[in-house]
């Protein structure tokens, strides 16, 4: 069941409704604000292949391992991010092909794998938003393809292949009976929070020639099954991935009716009030997803820096659309 968003806000007011757990199953899923985690399946590179490689890792930062998804989800992660690479038979995840390819997950399908299952075991949660994003990268002896629509293709068969459709949130879902997913977000608004809960719902992270591809005669991502990194005016708008915090499209889009990604990584290499200072703007800003490397149980062991939500809880009402209407832990439940 869909609600609008100006008539169900207009109806709350007027009658004076109390807000519950109830109640927080009737907000649009947009509503809520939830950390996710920067390439969720990423496992530093063992010193054996830190040597081989001229020690890449601490040189461009990749010297980090994140617990596996199940583990994160249990720590209230809600976000998480798979690099895929094209390779014939299944699609890959790793960071680098050769130089940065450890990870929790080796394909996409057993990377979703692990998602569902512990979706199975709690069906009450809010929707995972997973990030895909393709790497093109050119590596020599990699043996990766490219993402023609063969290949583009068999990520959405994959994604069928774990997730059952009342499983997912897809653009047809959310677009309905409107001319375009973008008319959908802006006009009708997002599906209720209720409706939501233990879905996934995916997003390509891309642009160029796979995207082109991927909205080949479906201008809206008709029969896809994921969003699609949006850009103002595109049909397909429904998702945009702003990874600064303090960009003020993140606010009006968000005012909009636009569901956004951001991070909250910034501030990092800080310590003490600069660093919570920078959480809590990444958090004010009203991105629905504020994605870090540091989430709830794997503390910065240098600085002590961690980005979760004030609550401790895996979502809240976002700040901008919904603030203070409902207690977080009945959004979260």
């Amino acid at each position: 069941m869909r609600f609008d968003v100006k008539v169900l806000a207009w109806m709350l007011v007027v009658c004076g409704c109390a807000w519950g757990g109830d109640a927080a199953d009737k907000i649009p899923m947009n509503h809520i604000q939830a950390i996710g985690t920067h390439n969720s399946y990423h496992v530093a590179t063992t010193p054996q292949a830190a040597s081989f490689t001229g020690n890449l890792s601490k040189q461009f930062g990749w010297d980090y391992t994140h617990q596996t998804l199940d583990v994160q989800l249990d720590h209230g992660v809600r976000g998480l991010e798979l690099d895929v690479y094209a390779h014939s038979g299944e699609t890959l995840v790793m960071h680098v092909p050769i130089y940065d390819t450890g990870t929790t997950c080796k394909t996409f399908t057993a990377g979703l794998k692990v998602v569902r299952d512990w979706s199975d075991k709690h069906p009450r949660h809010v929707p995972i938003v997973i990030l895909v994003e393709l790497k093109v990268e050119s590596i020599p002896f990699a043996n990766v393809l490219p993402f023609d629509e063969p290949a583009l293709d068999q990520l959405d068969a994959e994604v069928r292949s774990v997730f059952p459709p009342d499983r997912l949130v897809t653009p047809d879902d959310v677009r309905g009976d409107m001319p375009t997913l973008a008319q959908a977000v802006e006009q009708k608004g997002w599906p209720a929070l209720g409706w939501a809960r233990g879905r996934v719902m995916l997003v390509l992270h891309t642009r160029g020639k796979p995207a082109e591809l991927y909205t080949k005669n479906r201008p809206s991502l008709q029969g896809r099954t994921m969003m699609m990194e949006s850009q103002e005016g595109a049909p397909f708008a429904a998702v945009f991935i702003l990874n600064n915090p303090q960009d003020p499209r993140i606010p009006a889009l968000v005012k909009r009716g636009y569901y956004v990604r951001t991070t909250g990584d910034g501030g990092r290499k800080a310590e003490g009030a600069a660093a919570a200072q920078h959480i809590a703007m990444a958090l004010a800003s009203g991105a629905q997803l504020v994605t870090t490397d540091c989430p709830e149980g794997e503390t910065d062991a240098k600085t002590g820096y961690t980005v979760r939500l004030p609550e401790r809880t895996p979502a809240r009402c976002n700040p901008l659309l919904a603030p203070d209407k409902i207690p977080a832990a009945d959004v979260a439940r």
